[in-house]
């Protein structure tokens, strides 16, 4: 039987390297990262993403965008394009000149612009019933 991962199957945790070994932040973290890892089955195949982040916007942010964006857009029977642009206005990326809508590329933004847009996914999935955290 094939699983069906969804983002509960995802682990997004924040840590530091000392010596070459993983410190976490606080034990909660380090708690979740093992216990993510405990309740895989054996065999489990797994993608894994790692960044060093200068508070830049990181790889790691722009990979959980785009896949909170693209569970929204499957969810809600929307394109990715049209979910995309639905994120982007509710964090503010978006302004009108000229009766012409301009957005800023992820790609341009910083860490704390991607933090917006992800906690804008986080709330459009509240809204429709759709657990991104």
């Amino acid at each position: 039987m094939v699983k069906t991962l969804t983002m509960k199957d995802q682990i997004i945790i924040k840590a530091t390297v000392k010596n070459g070994k993983l410190h976490f932040k606080n034990k909660l973290n380090e708690t979740r990262f093992n216990k993510f890892f405990n309740g895989l089955e054996d065999d489990t195949r797994i993608e894994i993403f790692v960044s060093a982040n200068d508070k830049k916007g990181s790889i790691s942010q722009l990979s959980r965008l785009h896949a909170s964006i693209r569970e929204l857009a499957s969810d809600l029977g929307y394109t990715f394009e049209e979910m995309k642009l639905q994120v982007k206005r509710k964090a503010g990326l978006c302004f009108v000149s000229n009766r012409t809508e301009y957005c800023k590329s992820f790609a341009e933004c910083d860490h704390a612009e991607l933090n917006l847009a992800i906690q804008a996914c986080i709330e459009l999935g509240d809204f429709n019933g759709i657990n991104l955290r």
